[in-house]
């Protein structure tokens, strides 16, 4: 068997599928799905933006009594589609694009700057030479033996691809590097996708209440409102405002109040402060004239934060918090501790 590693520009890839030279087999279709509108528009997208996209696999095929050769598709069906759709104008780029000027648009009524990136763009392939089925499947359950197994998140992102996770995708990148520079998370959880959980978890405790961190709680919310998300920009309204508030307090960034479980509880009270959330309401009662005030909540978030530097030896005060700082912090009862200590720390004269 032989691979050859070689790259086509967009134009070349989409003229030799237009003239049969490059076909699909269907036979190689990992899965029947077909990408939703917002999954493919994406994905052009990242080409318009000459980010890299994963490589395409090809099996070379010879006809001996025609002596012609074909090739067919065996890695990348739907990148592949998706990239001769653009091409042949038969897609439309979401209106929620990056690129404004590429916003709702065709492939002919883009800018020329534009339909010169998408064609000029480099597809890189393996191509597979003298190979036999066999010898290809071979390869790619090797390739998927030391792969690094995908997290629950990331297999969240790849199997859905309607309105939540695109919502989840955006927020995420929106905070990113917000999240790393105050301590919350460091480079190589991000690229695993730690924030999406982060934020997938907020809004499920929004619409759901405290609950255990389960990955299936997840995998259902991403499934129920895959097709449509409705209370997304109210749901957005509140979490920028506690993102907001939370990048203001630099008192406390890289500190034990940054790790992610507390983050987690902090951000939900800011949210349930500024406006009481029905679901959580019953663990607390937020004051109904409630006016945020920066000094107070910096000298008690601190005193909390003060009281995690010598957990073996906790304040009286604070020690059902600092609890619920060291063991099973995941946890629902843990988390509605740590939910009603930072929401008394919002308030004045409460710790």
């Amino acid at each position: 068997m032989k691979i050859t590693p070689t790259n086509y520009t967009v134009a070349d890839y989409c003229q030799a599928m237009t003239r049969k030279e490059i076909i699909v087999n269907r036979d190689y279709q990992r899965s029947d799905k077909v990408w939703p509108p917002a999954a493919r528009s994406f994905f052009i997208e990242s080409i318009l933006l000459e980010y890299p996209i994963p490589k395409l696999s090809l099996y070379q095929v010879t006809d001996v009594r025609s002596k012609k050769t074909h090739k067919e598709i065996v890695d990348g069906q739907q990148r592949s589609q998706t990239i001769f759709d653009f091409f042949k104008n038969k897609l439309r780029l979401s209106k929620a694009c990056e690129i404004e000027e590429a916003a709702g648009k065709l492939y002919s009524e883009l800018d020329e700057k534009y339909q010169h990136a998408f064609l000029d763009y480099s597809i890189s392939v393996d191509l597979f030479v003298s190979a036999t089925p066999k010898e290809i499947r071979e390869t790619f359950r090797r390739i998927n033996s030391y792969t690094v197994p995908l997290n629950p998140e990331e297999k969240r992102h790849s199997i859905y691809q309607g309105d939540f996770k695109w919502y989840i995708y955006n927020l995420s990148k929106r905070y990113d590097q917000s999240l790393l520079n105050i301590g919350v998370f460091p480079e190589k959880r991000l690229i695993r996708m730690a924030d999406a959980k982060l934020f997938s978890e907020i809004i499920h405790t929004l619409l759901n209440g405290f609950t255990t961190s389960v990955s299936t709680l997840l995998d259902n919310l991403y499934k129920k409102y895959d097709s449509s998300f409705p209370d997304e920009k109210a749901i957005d309204y509140r979490i920028n405002q506690a993102m907001d508030i939370i990048f203001d307090l630099e008192e406390i960034h890289k500190g034990p109040l940054m790790k992610p479980f507390n983050i987690y509880t902090l951000i939900l009270a800011i949210i349930h402060s500024k406006k009481p959330v029905e679901k959580i309401t019953s663990i607390y009662k937020p004051k109904e004239d409630y006016m945020y005030d920066r000094n107070v909540v910096i000298s008690n978030l601190t005193s909390l934060a003060d009281s995690l530097e010598y957990p073996d030896k906790p304040s009286q005060k604070f020690k059902e918090f600092v609890q619920a700082n060291l063991s099973k912090t995941n946890g629902a009862p843990a988390r509605k501790i740590r939910f009603k200590f930072f929401c008394r720390a919002l308030e004045p004269n409460l710790i």
